[in-house]
């Protein structure tokens, strides 16, 4: 045996063996727990808001339908200088709701950008125990305070619900299976008591952990500021959790062109290289696994092809899982082929983000931290 063939099929083995432990490590049943006990807390919703003319109304109706006291929750509405015509739509509903507040960002904090700058400035008129940061592209289920409230433990800090896709297409299947697969890794991660990242559409946060932390203005900027509050309020010893139920999950759209998903992992890379040690050396595995196999496949196709397949039925074994706990549906096949669509998505993304290029994110450029 070769240097390269043991080299090509260490990265592949390891890469096997996560999807392996994956699979056998997601609990077949969903959080259960009883429904929230006493008197319902205020709760504020926070919406950074940004030149989403063709899906804020979405947001907002599904926020109006909440199963929650009206009396009990306000959704803050910062319009962080929209340009498309959503500044029209913020007001209207500021004006025709008693619990729905337009509010303009015109200024920066400190050293705060974007959408931690403008969730700094809600947070600080917000009245709520607790904080729910979403965005002005998702849809939120009735049930979606109720739940994260009842699965709330005490002694947390900071809990987040899934994400999912609206499947349209081949490609919104593709992105859908993507984020189930990665939300999936973080619920099991985060079981084991190994901090990760909380989902920053999707995030429930004490008043109290955020004050405690000194809010965004104290933490240094990030593109990917949902892990940069994530990692601060785990750092201050708050309990935190990754929610895997149908009644907290939240709805987005896919991503529209290839260019602006590349931009979109970028960003997400750019967080993900400050997670735990262990944790960027098994993304690292991953990133090398796809031109590994290819390379593989020229060494020694009798070997690659039974270990290509063993990859492909773990990881739509694990994704069913998950599938399953979240009652969503794709068909068989688009599994399958996802394996294809992720290989060519992570090596084109490892050139594009080694290229020397901003992140490019909602019109504006940023340094890649």
């Amino acid at each position: 045996m070769t240097y390269l063939f043991l080299g090509l099929l260490m990265i592949i083995i390891v890469v096997i063996l996560v999807d392996l432990i994956l699979w056998m490590a997601w609990k077949p049943k969903a959080e259960n727990p009883k429904p929230f006990e006493g008197e319902l807390p205020f709760i504020s919703i926070l919406m950074a808001v940004r030149d989403e003319v063709h899906t804020v109304n979405y947001a907002l109706n599904s926020l109006e339908k909440l199963d929650y006291p009206k009396d009990k929750y306000e959704v803050l509405m910062g319009d962080d200088d929209s340009t498309d015509g959503s500044t029209k739509i913020m007001q209207a509903w500021d004006k025709e709701t008693n619990n729905f507040f337009y509010v303009p960002i015109k200024e920066k904090v400190e050293h705060l950008d974007a959408k931690a700058n403008v969730l700094e400035q809600l947070a600080e008129k917000a009245k709520g125990e607790f904080l729910m940061i979403t965005d002005a592209d998702v849809e939120v289920p009735p049930s979606w305070l109720m739940k994260q409230l009842a699965c709330w433990k005490e002694g947390s800090g900071i809990q987040s619900g899934f994400t999912i896709i609206k499947a349209k297409d081949f490609l919104s299947s593709m992105q859908m299976i993507d984020w189930s697969l990665a939300l999936g890794m973080v619920k099991i991660v985060s079981g084991w008591k190994i901090p990760v990242t909380a989902v920053g559409n999707n995030m429930m946060v004490s008043k109290e952990a955020y004050t405690k932390v000194g809010g965004y203005k104290n933490i240094p900027f990030s593109v990917t500021e949902d892990f940069a509050l994530f990692k601060a309020v785990a750092k201050k010893g708050y309990r935190y959790q990754q929610l895997a139920n149908e009644e907290s999950l939240v709805r987005t759209f896919a991503i529209k062109g290839f260019w602006n998903l590349m931009n979109q992992r970028k960003r997400w890379m750019s967080g993900a290289l400050k997670l735990p040690p262990f944790m960027v050396a098994l993304l690292v595995f991953q990133a090398l696994y796809y031109p590994a196999m290819l390379a593989m496949i020229f060494v020694n196709p009798f070997v690659a092809i039974p270990l290509f397949g063993l990859k492909i039925t773990l990881q739509s074994l694990f994704i069913n899982k998950i599938l399953e706990r979240l009652n969503q549906y794709v068909p068989l096949g688009n599994l399958f082929i996802f394996e294809f669509y992720s290989g060519f998505i992570s090596v084109a993304l490892l050139f594009f983000y080694l290229l020397p290029l901003p992140v490019k994110w909602k019109g504006r450029k940023f340094a890649k931290g």
